[in-house]
């Protein structure tokens, strides 16, 4: 019987160690779209080092754009919780300016607000 317990036991520990590294919602691949919000135009990928994000370029639509593969687009933003996401910054790599940031995920979107004094500009994103 003791060997059933510490088996279950063990199960239990490694089954909460990996729910508890499960990634967060904001990870992966997301598709970006021109002002319109139809055309496709990138995908940034966007990963967690201790509990902060990035997001860099991973790929682009437009021949114009290339040159911006492999830039870091996202830094320093963390989750608040309810799908929520502040204090990082975002960067326009055509006008190379970056914005603060806020995030918000609901299912498979991103809506992304950036800042900058008195004005903001807002984005969907979807994840791939």
């Amino acid at each position: 019987m003791k060997l059933f317990t510490k088996s279950a036991l063990a199960v239990a520990g490694i089954s909460m160690a990996t729910m508890a590294m499960a990634a967060d919602p904001i990870v992966g691949n997301w598709q970006t779209f021109d002002d319109d919000g139809k055309t496709p135009k990138g995908v940034v990928k966007v990963t967690e080092s201790n509990g902060v994000f990035t997001g860099k370029l991973v790929s682009t639509v437009k021949p114009e754009g290339k040159k911006y593969v492999g830039m870091t687009i996202i830094q320093g933003l963390k989750a608040d919780g309810g799908g929520k996401y502040s204090g990082g910054k975002i960067t326009d790599p055509q006008k190379d300016k970056s914005y603060r940031m806020t995030a918000a995920i609901n299912g498979n979107t991103m809506k992304l607000k950036g800042y900058l004094g008195p004005f903001s500009r807002s984005q969907v994103w979807k994840k791939q």
